[in-house]
């Protein structure tokens, strides 16, 4: 039997842990660029409400 690691989510084996490990580091990069793509889609937004109210006047 594999030498088992603490782990925040308990005794696991190394393989688990490191999969663990690269699974966070997937999600975390997942919501950095949701919310990178959110604020773009904001900022855009603005923009085209900017350009509509300027050329009504």
């Amino acid at each position: 039997m594999p030498k088992l690691i603490h782990s925040k989510y308990g005794y696991e084996t190394p393989e688990w842990t490191a999969a663990d490990a690269r699974l966070e580091k997937w999600l975390k990069q997942k919501k950095k660029d949701e919310k990178r793509r959110s604020d773009e889609r904001r900022i855009l937004l603005q923009d085209n409400n900017h350009e509509k109210e300027g050329g009504a006047m």
